[in-house]
């Protein structure tokens, strides 16, 4: 193979996917086979600026310069390769001219949302359509590799995966015999980074047609038993969200609590409004996320859940036998121990609560260890006392508080309903954040019937203004300042 100039190749990963190491195998087979090669690396900021990425030049030419002049980082253009853990940076890169038709992208159907998306209220991801049907129109090729099915284990950094599919995609002179060297040369992870490293060179052929044309939806958990008369009642097609909410909420407290969800929903359901089944998913969301709040109880609950240090294990590669300590960071505080307690008490506890910084008790609690656990699932043993304490007292105020105000705009005004129930994104986050955000909602919520009653338009107005507020202001300072 003769070649003037070197062959492009950009990776982009977030931290724990193994960029750096598929970016090393790369080089450490160029270097085996005979061929020049560098690399070097660009560190990001996860996905708040962009993933670290790893640009690597191979001179396609075993007898060519001795010492060939290689390029740190790449040019609009230049690149022949793109290789994206997650499609997101695929994107980015084809907003900064570095894709075009001369480039091969292979990228990964298994997203991992950015910050920019996780901050929107409501559902701020972007489909994999949206992030591929760029890339397509753009580069000369897309290989798209569901690295969770082929790995088999959800969470295990797919690197070995690209490895092959890039050995696949013939743009290299590397053969699979030098790069199974370079996995072995660089010993980590040896046996399963083999079997992956396989997989994905099988995965190659046929993984430009893996994307199905639409996207797959959520996985739905069924609905408990005894809720099939309730359910009946709702429109077929909420039936399934319906359900995945009941499952949550008995999971969370009791089969009563989600019942109570339910008969919350009712007036909305049989009441005859434009709006339908629309504004009764939207309320449904809201609710069911609500009413799931995550207090001390229920983060103790999740972190004693029977499979988590099993897929702790499966995520590090460990096998049973395999040492594992894990340590849960907590700091309660004074929130914390007021929330636990019975209304009256943490109401005159929260009442010595200041604006000054935040304090609390550092705890490093062994989760792996016999006394560790036990701390734990005796907190989440208080999941029967939550009823009786000052936080569920608080939100179920509030609940109700947002509930009446929704059921009074859709009476009137079936699209200004909707968006008062998308307000529910106010109850979001922790600490002073919550706690901001639960008194914006409780003012505005008091107001609106007389509001509706003497200036409707107004009233829209603020709630699209609260609305904005919520969607560019996460943490809730320029609503504390409106």
């Amino acid at each position: 193979m003769t070649r003037a100039e070197p062959i492009c190749v950009q990776i982009a990963a977030l931290g724990g996917q193994g960029g750096g190491l598929l970016a090393e195998w790369l080089a450490e087979a160029a270097h085996q086979a005979g061929y020049p090669a560098q690399v070097t690396s660009i560190p990001g900021v996860a996905q708040r600026t962009g993933a670290t990425t790893y640009y690597l030049e191979i001179l396609p030419e075993k007898n060519g310069a001795p010492s060939p002049v290689f390029s740190l980082f790449p040019d609009e253009d230049g690149l022949d390769l793109m290789v994206a853990m997650e499609p997101l940076e695929a994107g980015r890169a084809l907003e900064r001219g570095l894709i075009t038709e001369r480039t091969t992208v292979i990228t990964t159907l298994n997203r991992i949302f950015s910050t920019a998306e996780k901050v929107v209220a409501g559902n701020g991801a972007l489909g994999l359509p949206a992030l591929i049907a760029p890339l397509e129109r753009a580069a000369a090729k897309v290989v798209r590799l569901d690295v969770d099915a082929l790995t088999g284990r959800p969470g295990v950094p797919g690197n070995a995966i690209m490895l092959g599919a890039i050995v696949g995609s013939g743009i290299l002179p590397l053969d699979e015999a030098v790069c199974r060297g370079a996995i072995e040369t660089k010993g980590v992870a040896v046996a399963a980074s083999l079997a992956n490293f396989k997989a994905g060179l099988h995965a190659n052929g046929q993984a430009a047609h893996s994307m199905p044309a639409e996207e797959a939806t959520d996985q739905l958990a069924p609905a408990p038993d005894g809720f099939d008369d309730g359910l009946a009642s709702y429109p077929a097609a909420l039936r399934p969200l319906l359900g995945h909410a009941l499952a949550r909420l008995v999971d969370y407290q009791d089969h009563d609590y989600a019942a109570a969800y339910l008969r919350r929903l009712g007036p909305l359901n049989e009441a005859d409004h434009s709006l339908g089944k629309v504004l009764v998913g939207e309320t449904a969301r809201r609710l069911a996320a609500w009413m799931s709040f995550e207090d001390v109880i229920r983060v103790a609950q999740l972190k004693t859940r029977p499979g988590r240090l099993a897929r702790i294990r499966a995520e590090l590669s460990l096998g049973h036998d395999g040492l594992l300590h894990v340590k849960d960071f907590l700091k309660p505080g004074r929130e914390e121990l007021a929330s636990l307690l019975p209304p009256a008490l943490g109401r005159r506890l929260m009442a010595g609560a200041t604006a000054g910084p935040v304090g609390g008790l550092r705890l490093r609690i062994p989760t792996t260890s016999a006394w560790g656990y036990a701390a734990l699932k005796l907190m989440a043993s208080l999941k029967p006392w939550r009823r009786r304490t000052y936080r569920y007292a608080r939100e179920e105020a509030a609940i109700e508080a947002w509930l009446a105000a929704v059921c009074q705009c859709a009476a009137q005004d079936p699209e200004l309903a909707q968006r008062v129930a998308e307000l529910a994104v106010l109850a979001r986050g922790y600490g002073r954040v919550r706690a901001r955000g639960l008194e914006q909602l409780e003012a505005f919520t008091a107001k609106v019937p007389e509001r509706l009653r003497d200036d409707p338009i107004d009233l829209r107005r603020d709630v699209d203004m609260l609305l904005q507020r919520a969607r560019h202001d996460p943490d809730g300072d320029r609503l504390a300042e409106a």
